[in-house]
């Protein structure tokens, strides 16, 4: 099979796009996303009184899983494959159109958005989003300028494109060893974070702490059981008996964890670093070959076309609400709306946070699988000038008595995208460019009149 013919049909962990579907995947990604907005609004003074290591914190293992399971699928496929094969021009291309152009524009868009809110401070911006000191060194592994919560795992992502194919080569010859060795190179490298890195004692430690935490294999385990369970999944088969004996370990370790406040220590340095790791990863795993087992492989339920579209939108979702929950940083000083002590009307601004983020995220997939690229372009501006004006709008009514400029603006904004995404009736081609340079002089010529910088 040369690289030609070769087409390989993306493992979509964010979001899919197999020939075989498993809704059942679908519906955990999408429930996962749901969990990653609640994590990042609910602050750690309410989450560490309600459990979250058994039922909230296991939305980046089990996503970790499917990336992992979606990708053995995907490979298995086409077939016996060489690493030639796998490695093949169509994967990068696909990966990169799929993955990394969505990012650096994610990138620009939340720089410039950020800059403006700063009131073009730099300094401010990149000091104020992260925690103090925010070392240069973070740019390096891909944490925005303008930070929001959730960039953590887009290097994750990244990476994966570079170890799937060799990694899932390497299950098709030792399946048995790989797996081991996916547990090993993780304990490795918790090791030597142990032993180079040891106790935090400053900035710049935490920085170098990240280069490890933001790598992929610090969670190879969790990917490797996905691997494994894309050849077989029954929960009565002989090879997954395992799982039987790593379930209740890990769920006994994540009970004292979460409620005894248990870690392994040496001197006083934690011997494990995180909350994912490989203790607490086969928990999830169980969970993700639970729903294989026994939530149905398709549905012809009317709300499970919502719930495919999301689970297929997850990455977008992912990318929007690091913006979204970034411009709330700016404005709050945290992304944490919901803190002691409890306030229930807290509960009504996390549900608009859900409507917001899971329906902008949708939006922008819609846009980047759009065939025309004239449009696409013109869609992304009209989004990204809706998505900040949206924002601003809000926060501006708290604050000003004055009329809002950014609200006409992101009616037409908002106009442009619902005419073509949901009424289906899209605008002609001259119009929408009209109407979006429109937009954009709106926007450019508005800003010298807002300040928002701190």
């Amino acid at each position: 099979m040369d690289d030609q013919n070769f087409q390989i049909v993306e493992e979509e962990y964010l979001p899919s796009s197999r020939k075989t579907n498993f809704f059942q995947i679908d519906l955990l990604k999408a429930a996962m996303i749901f969990l990653v907005i609640f994590d990042h609004f609910v602050s750690w003074n309410i989450k560490t009184d309600i459990g979250v290591a058994l039922w909230e914190r296991i939305s980046i293992p089990v996503l970790l899983v499917i990336l992992g399971f979606n990708m053995g699928h995907s490979f298995k496929e086409h077939g016996d494959l060489s690493l030639k094969q796998l490695y093949s021009r169509e994967y990068f291309k696909k990966k990169i159109l799929r993955y990394v152009v969505p990012f650096l524009i994610l990138y620009a868009v939340s720089t410039f958005i950020g800059l403006f809110l700063y009131g073009f401070d730099f300094s401010a911006m990149y000091n104020n989003q992260y925690y103090p000191d925010h070392g240069f060194i973070n740019l390096f592994y891909l944490i925005l300028p303008f930070w929001g919560p959730g960039n953590w795992f887009i290097p994750l992502l990244f990476q994966s494109i570079l170890i799937m194919p060799i990694l899932y080569w390497a299950f098709t010859k030792k399946p048995v060893l790989t797996l081991i060795l996916t547990f090993v190179v993780e304990i490795t490298m918790q090791v030597i974070v142990f032993f180079v890195i040891g106790d935090i004692t400053s900035w710049e430690e935490l920085h170098y702490l990240g280069l490890f935490m933001n790598s992929i294999l610090f969670y190879l385990s969790a990917v490797g059981l996905g691997i494994w369970f894309s050849s077989g999944h029954k929960l009565t088969e002989k090879r997954n008996l395992f799982m039987w004996i790593l379930f209740p370990i890990s769920l006994y370790y994540i009970i004292y964890y979460q409620f005894f406040e248990f870690r392994f220590r040496f001197g006083g340095t934690p011997l494990i670093r995180g909350d994912y790791h490989f203790l607490v990863f086969p928990y999830s795993a169980f969970l993700v070959l639970l729903a294989l087992n026994f939530l149905p492989k398709t549905s012809k339920a009317r709300i499970s076309k919502t719930i495919s579209l999301i689970g297929k939108s997850t990455y977008h979702i992912l990318l929007t609400q690091i913006l979204g929950y970034a411009m709330i940083t700016m404005w709050w000083g945290t992304h944490y709306g919901m803190d002691v002590p409890f306030n229930p009307f807290d509960i009504i601004d996390l549900l608009v946070l859900w409507l917001v983020f899971i329906w902008l995220g949708i939006i922008w997939y819609k846009i980047d699988h759009q065939e025309d690229l004239r449009r696409k372009i013109l869609y992304y501006l009209n989004f990204f000038i809706m998505f900040p004006s949206v924002f601003i709008f809000t926060f501006w009514a708290q604050t000003f008595l004055t009329p809002n400029p950014f609200l006409p603006i992101f009616l037409c904004a908002i106009a442009a995208v619902l005419l073509h995404f949901v009424i289906k009736r899209p605008l002609d081609i001259h119009i929408l460019f009209i109407w979006t340079v429109f937009l954009v002089i709106s926007f450019i010529t508005v800003i010298p009149i807002s300040n928002f910088s701190h």
